[in-house]
């Protein structure tokens, strides 16, 4: 019998067999089913609630935004049983959270869907989710070593190092917050890569400074590698050389980290940029909706010119399911490469999602250097 057989037979159904239903499907997780269709599973998702008069499960680019509402989960009648079905990517990662209201589902214009929407009611802890045939799936999983890490105070607003013995390489990010406090990077990178890696993550303290800090800012590009990046060398004692130097940025990161790329070239070795906001613009008033199509310039494409400095190694990322990212990010990687930059551009399977930037920002870190622990990959 299907899930969804096992589904239609609880309509009517009494106490006892919901409470064997329950009994019978995976606590907290989705059931996952392979499809006559290559490439892709079906995933249900379930959750239970008593009260709830709509519930949405929401995945970033998949039921969010102009999406949301193929999020809305279905009530078996008469009982706390709501389920979703979806057909998705075999190889997808994304994070999931649901969200349930005391009324009817909110009309359009009131809820965007994204788990971290302030509309309506607080989602519940968002939870990863590695499709069988998605890269590293038993990243959420696999045991992780502790890591110790610091906060010391800077001038700039709140930073997060980390010093494991015998670091040769330094890694620099942006958003420290989510990458120390959310993804638990450090110990990631001890679970997965064979050599340590000491970290110097600076986040903003709200959104507005973030916006003005990574929004394309050439000058705090420039701080990053005149003045933050010497205070990390100093503060976690690995005075890394330039080869082992990295930067990565996200979403409006990754601007900063293209503008590090092309104008701050000989200060980091690597530069990750992972999903830039290609959609932003100095001239204000933009936000993700407003993606540039494919045939238009970007303004961050704009930036990348000519300038003194050495070639350094630039790795893209973008996720599948970014709309024109992805275009756009090939396009800069080989408006780099033209610059005379080792630039590559890679798609992975997933939306604008955290959790898929830890992933390919792991495998960097490790296939650059050293095996990875497991024969998950090999360096080259």
């Amino acid at each position: 019998m299907t899930l969804r057989d096992r589904l239609s037979a609880l309509h009517g159904a009494d106490a006892t067999a919901l409470e064997a239903f329950w009994a019978a499907v995976p606590p907290g997780d989705p059931v996952v089913e392979r499809t006559d269709r290559p490439g892709s599973v079906r995933v249900t998702f379930l959750r239970r609630d008593h009260g709830a008069r709509a519930v949405h499960c929401g995945l970033a680019r998949v039921t969010d935004r102009s999406h949301w509402r193929s999020g809305l989960m279905t009530r078996v009648p008469d009982t706390d049983v709501w389920w979703l079905e979806l057909v998705l990517p075999s190889d997808l990662r994304t994070g999931y959270a649901f969200r349930a209201f005391d009324a009817e589902a909110p009309a359009d214009e009131h809820f965007g869907g994204r788990p971290w929407d302030p509309v309506g009611p607080r989602p519940s802890a968002t939870v990863e989710l590695a499709l069988p045939d998605a890269p590293l799936p038993d990243l959420a999983t696999r045991h992780r070593p502790h890591v110790d890490v610091t906060t010391p105070e800077t001038p700039w607003g709140t930073a997060w190092t980390t010093s494991p013995a015998a670091a040769r390489t330094l890694l620099v990010l942006a958003d420290g917050r989510t990458w120390i406090e959310r993804l638990h990077l450090p110990a990631v990178l001890a679970a997965f890569v064979e050599e340590p890696v000491a970290i110097a993550a600076l986040d903003s303290e709200t959104r507005d400074e973030r916006l003005a800090r990574l929004g394309g800012d050439t000058g705090y590009a420039e701080f990053l590698a005149d003045t933050f990046l010497p205070w990390a060398r100093t503060t976690t004692g690995v005075d890394a050389d330039r080869e082992r130097t990295w930067f990565a940025g996200q979403s409006l990161g990754g601007l900063t980290a293209l503008l590090l790329a092309a104008r701050r070239s000989a200060a980091f070795g690597t530069v990750v940029a992972q999903s830039p906001s290609v959609w932003w613009h100095p001239a204000g008033g933009r936000t993700p909706a407003d993606m540039p199509p494919v045939d238009a310039t970007p303004w961050i494409h704009e930036q990348l010119a000519p300038s003194p400095g050495t070639s350094t190694r630039v790795l893209l990322h973008a996720g599948t399911l970014e709309g024109t990212t992805p275009h756009h990010v090939d396009t800069a990687a080989g408006r780099l490469r033209a610059l005379g930059h080792d630039a590559t551009a890679t798609p992975f399977t997933g939306g604008h999602e955290p959790l898929c930037w830890r992933v390919a920002l792991v495998d960097a870190l490790a296939t650059g250097r050293t095996p990875m622990r497991g024969g998950v990959a090999s360096a080259t």
